[in-house]
């Protein structure tokens, strides 16, 4: 598909110098950056909601007594 976008001239540039250095079109350098910042931005997405998550969870009020005793536990064996 064939797409239309107006790109600064520094980036071109770049880009161009990208695409020799990596043997590729500059198409498909395009592609892959485009691809790879969709995929970040959905785990940011999904991070961002799992810290939502835990944030809603509760924490026993016994957590560091029952971690130290684990600990102790780990230490004697």
């Amino acid at each position: 598909m064939r797409v239309t976008a107006n790109i600064p001239d520094r980036v071109v540039q770049d880009l161009k110098i990208q695409a020799t250095i990596e043997r590729k079109s500059v198409s498909s350098l395009v592609t892959e950056f485009i691809e790879y910042g969709i995929k970040n931005k959905n785990k940011k997405a999904a991070k961002a909601s799992i810290l939502k998550l835990i944030g809603k969870a509760k924490v026993n009020r016994n957590a560091l007594k029952m971690l130290d005793e684990m600990r102790s536990e780990d230490d004697r064996t």
